[in-house]
């Protein structure tokens, strides 16, 4: 369930998620697309809002919504890092 917010903060968090995601490839390293990482840092970046949310956390600015996003993506790369290979 993504948190209630307005038009423009939903966008921030859509632009901020998809520079988070290669900035935590650029932090992680790993051979994933930059496809790939663009899609990890967007749903990291929504994750991390949600879960901010859900801890009661007001998440505003672009600095804490950076932080956000950031974190949520290199969780989610982190994560996927721990995947098997097919």
């Amino acid at each position: 369930m993504l948190p209630a917010m307005s038009g423009p903060g939903l966008f921030a968090v859509v632009v901020i998620g998809l520079l988070a995601g290669v900035l935590a490839r650029a932090l992680l390293g790993g051979r994933r697309s930059m496809f790939a990482c663009l899609g990890l840092g967007l749903a990291g970046a929504l994750a991390g809002s949600t879960v901010a949310d859900l801890l009661g956390l007001h998440v505003s600015g672009v600095a804490a919504v950076a932080a956000t996003a950031l974190t949520g993506a290199t969780a989610l790369l982190a994560a996927a890092r721990l995947m098997p290979k097919r």
